[in-house]
């Protein structure tokens, strides 16, 4: 490691930990920041915040330094825009800067967490916009991935990526990446009991870019949500009522003898009582049954 890099910000990558490397803080020259990369986490920035800010500034009033990621070419903002866009209003040359090691993709993972947490607050809009550019840039990570990511609720991230992908901006998923890195079936999630998406005066957030919506790359991310227990257990249900195939019982670490006895027996319950199938199912089992019981003897 480099000197005078240390880490900083993680976040869970599958079953990995990610490390944000912060370099230093330093004046940047503001032309030497992109804001046109894609990392816009808002529907719009706030002209009043803008003009609030810069007046401010003009005052003398110190503002917290803005977070960029540098890939050895570009300076990627993360957070910070209302700031940046007031300092470029008032015609500054530079403006307090947060360096961290990253690429555009690091930038934009940061971007779409942080905007919950300081300045301007959030709109739905501005909310479901970041949940649409997280779906769109990682489409195989489970809803509660996504929700981690953005600072949501997963119901939230469910309708969103049902509607992208009715109006075909998102390709449906058979499996998704769950927190531990581990694929599960697609639509197993279930947003947990009480919890619902907060209002908008609820969530804060200043960060994002400018213009722009250059969103390439389908780079791994990370804090992951939800709990790997109920995930599976809910397969399990889906699986046991014929929801999902039962070949996926084998890819569940919790998968027991009883689950794999419950889905055969529901299998069979649901087949109609004349299918032929049903019939030499039953023979196949109570010939197996009658084996064991022979061995034991």
């Amino acid at each position: 490691m480099a000197a005078g890099i240390l880490p900083c910000h993680r976040v869970g990558e599958g079953s990995k930990i990610v490390s944000f490397y912060f370099m230093q803080t330093k004046d940047l020259t503001l032309d030497k920041i992109d804001i046109y990369g894609g990392t816009q986490a808002r529907v719009e920035t706030n002209d009043d915040a803008i003009n609030s800010y810069a007046d401010e500034m003009l005052a003398g009033a110190v503002f917290p330094a803005i977070h960029v990621f540098y890939d050895g070419a570009k300076y990627w903002l993360a957070d910070g825009f209302h700031r940046f866009l007031a300092a470029q209003r008032n015609e500054a040359d530079s403006i307090l800067a947060d360096v961290y090691e990253g690429s555009r993709t690091d930038a934009l993972r940061y971007a779409l967490g942080a905007n919950a947490t300081n300045g301007v607050y959030r709109s739905n809009a501005d909310k479901r916009n970041a949940v649409e550019i997280a779906l769109e840039e990682w489409p195989n990570m489970s809803n509660s991935v996504i929700a981690e990511l953005c600072r949501v609720s997963a119901d939230l991230v469910r309708r969103s990526r049902s509607a992208m992908e009715k109006m075909e901006r998102i390709e449906p998923q058979q499996q998704v990446t769950g927190k531990d890195g581990k694929q599960y079936p697609a639509g197993v999630e279930r947003e947990p009991r009480g919890k619902t998406e907060k209002s908008s005066s609820e969530g804060g957030g200043e960060g994002g870019g400018g213009g722009g919506s250059a969103r390439g790359g389908k780079g791994e991310f990370g804090a992951p949500g939800g709990s790997n227990a109920e995930i599976e257990q809910e397969a399990k249900v889906m699986i046991r009522n014929g929801e999902i195939k039962h070949s996926e019982l084998d890819k569940l670490n919790s998968a027991t003898a009883i689950d794999y006895a419950e889905t055969a027996i529901n299998v069979l319950d649901r087949m109609k009582a004349d299918d032929p199938r049903r019939s030499e199912a039953i023979g196949r089992i109570e010939r197996w049954l009658a084996k064991q019981d022979a061995a034991a003897v």
